[in-house]
C-alpha cells in the first residue's frame, strides 16, 4: 500500500511541473525546502508542495519536541505559481542553532528528509567559516555535497552555474525542471537544509556559456530566481533589474553581483574597440556597487565582493587576436576605475569567484588593477563540484588545479580588534587541501586592518 501511495505522489509530481529526471519525494506533501538570508534575528525558508496548501513555517532550538516554537504567519502555495513559495520567521535570537519544518493544513511535516536546521549569526563581532564552490552538473548527487556539510559552515555560497540549463527557449519551463533537479537531489537537498544557502549566478545557470543582458531568457530567469531562491534583500526591483545583493555577518560585509543580467558586450570594428562594455550594464548598478564598498569601509568591514566573472584575465590581454574575453580583461576602464576606488579609500577587500573550473588563490601579486598599481586585492576561484576541470586567467600566486570534485573554505577569525584575518583552503571531495602541480597546498592566511574612510 505505501509503495503504491509513493508511485502516485511521484506521478503528482510530474503533472504539476515535476523534472526528467524524478528523485523519490516522501509521503508528507512537502517536494523539497531550504533556508536561506539567514540574519542574526530572522531566516527566510523556501518550500514547494506537491499541490496547494496553507503553509507556516515551524522554528524552535529542539529538533525533538519543537519546544518553545516560532512560527512565520500562514501562506498559501499556489498551482500557478508551481506549489513553490516562502516564509519569513523573525525575533530569532543570535547565535542560536534553530530547527524547522513546515506545518501544512495545520498538520506538522513528519518527514526528517523534509526539515532542517541553521545557525543565526551572532550579533557582535566574532569567528567564522564558510564554504563555497560553483559549477555542477544539473541534479548531481555528488557526495562532494556531504564533505561540504561536514565542514560545518555557518553558510554555504554557490558562485554560478548551479546548474548547466543553457536555457535560451522555453524559458519558464526549462528553469522549472532545472531548479527542481537541483533541490531534488538527495545530497544536494540535504546540504541546503542543513546549511543556509547563498546564490549568486554565472552563465550557465542564467542563460548560456558567456551570456548577457540580451539573452532570450532574461526576465524569466530574474522571476525565477526571485520564486525559488532564499535571497537576501534585492539591491532592485524590477523585472529585468540585477538581482544583485549584500549581507554583513559580523564584521564582512558580502556583496553578490549580478554580472550576467545586465552585462554589455564592448563593440570591435577591424580588431578595434568601438565601444566600452561593461559589467555592470548601467550607472546605477555600479554605484550601487561602489557605495557598498565605501560603506564597508565606513563601517569597519572587510569587503567581500562575490564576482562569477573572473577578476584576473590571461596574460595575453583583454583582447588578444580580437577575441572577446569573458573576464575582466574585457573590461579593463570599468576594472581599473574600480581598483582606483580601493586605492584611494584603501578598502579591505577580496573576491570569491567560481566560473572556471579550478581551485586558485592570488595574494594580490597578479590582481593589481588601480592606475599606477596600489590596490592588490587577493582572489580565490573555487571549482568545479561536478564538471570536467579547466583553467581561466592568472597566473595565480599560489597555483591552482583544474580537477572535478573542489570547493572552498574560508575561516574569519575576529576578535573585535582592529585587525581581521582570513585563511583560505582549497579541498576536495575527501575533504582534503588540494595541492598544486608543484605539489604546495592552496591554502592562503592573511589579515587585514579595519576602520573608517579616508580621502
Amino acid at each position: 500500500m505505501k509503495n503504491a501511495i509513493a508511485l502516485g505522489l511521484i506521478l503528482i509530481a510530474a503533472l504539476t511541473g515535476g523534472c526528467s529526471r524524478l528523485w523519490p519525494v516522501s509521503e508528507d506533501r512537502v517536494t523539497f525546502v531550504l533556508a536561506g538570508a539567514v540574519t542574526p534575528r530572522s531566516v527566510r525558508i523556501n518550500f514547494k508542495t506537491l499541490r496547494p496548501a496553507r503553509v507556516r513555517v515551524q522554528v524552535s532550538p529542539n529538533p525533538v519536541t519543537y519546544a518553545n516554537p516560532l512560527y512565520s504567519p500562514y501562506g498559501q502555495t499556489q498551482a500557478g505559481q508551481n506549489n513553490v513559495s516562502h516564509a519569513v520567521v523573525d525575533e530569532l535570537h543570535p547565535g542560536t542553532q534553530y530547527y524547522y519544518r513546515l506545518v501544512i493544513d495545520n498538520t506538522p511535516s513528519t518527514s526528517k528528509a523534509h526539515a532542517g536546521k541553521f545557525t543565526t549569526p551572532r550579533a557582535e563581532p566574532f569567528s567564522f567559516k564558510m564554504a563555497f564552490a560553483s559549477c555542477a552538473v544539473t541534479g548531481s548527487n555528488s557526495r562532494i555535497f556531504q564533505q561540504i556539510m561536514q565542514e560545518k559552515p555557518l553558510f554555504y555560497l554557490n558562485t554560478g552555474d548551479l546548474h548547466y540549463g543553457n536555457i535560451s527557449s522555453d524559458c519558464s519551463d526549462r528553469f522549472i525542471k532545472h531548479y527542481y533537479r537541483v533541490f531534488m537531489s538527495p545530497r544536494q537537498s540535504e546540504l541546503y537544509r542543513s546549511t543556509p544557502f547563498v546564490y549568486m549566478w554565472d552563465d550557465h545557470d542564467y542563460a548560456n556559456n558567456d551570456s548577457d543582458r540580451n539573452a532570450p531568457c532574461q526576465q524569466a530567469a530574474i522571476a525565477h530566481y526571485k520564486q525559488f531562491m532564499p535571497y537576501y534583500p534585492l539591491a532592485f526591483d524590477q523585472p529585468d533589474d540585477p538581482v544583485s545583493q549584500s549581507f554583513t555577518v559580523g564584521r564582512v560585509r558580502f556583496i553578490l553581483t549580478d554580472l550576467r543580467s545586465q552585462k554589455q558586450e564592448p563593440e570591435y570594428q577591424d580588431c578595434q574597440r568601438v565601444k566600452t562594455g561593461s559589467n555592470f550594464g548601467s550607472e546605477a548598478h555600479l554605484n550601487w556597487f561602489t557605495q557598498q564598498l565605501l560603506a564597508a569601509k565606513e563601517a569597519g568591514q572587510l569587503a567581500v565582493w562575490v564576482s562569477g566573472i573572473p577578476y584576473i584575465n590571461h596574460p595575453g590581454g583583454p583582447n588578444y587576436q580580437c577575441d572577446e574575453q569573458d573576464d575582466w580583461g574585457g573590461f579593463p576602464q570599468e576594472r581599473e576605475a574600480i581598483a582606483n576606488l580601493v586605492k584611494q579609500h584603501q578598502i579591505p577587500l577580496c573576491i570569491l569567484a567560481g566560473d572556471a573550473h579550478m581551485v586558485a588563490i592570488d595574494d594580490g601579486t597578479n590582481s593589481d588593477y588601480a592606475s599606477g598599481g596600489g590596490a592588490p586585492v587577493p582572489v580565490f576561484h573555487a571549482g568545479p563540484l561536478k564538471r570536467y576541470g579547466s583553467f581561466k586567467g592568472g597566473p595565480y600566486s599560489h597555483g591552482h588545479r583544474s580537477k572535478s570534485g573542489q570547493y572552498g573554505v574560508m575561516e574569519i577569525e575576529d576578535n573585535g580588534g582592529r585587525e581581521i584575518c582570513i585563511t583560505w583552503t582549497a579541498k576536495n571531495r575527501q575533504g582534503n587541501v588540494v595541492q598544486n602541480r608543484a605539489g604546495k597546498k592552496i591554502t592562503y592566511r592573511f589579515c587585514r586592518m579595519l576602520g573608517s574612510t579616508t580621502p
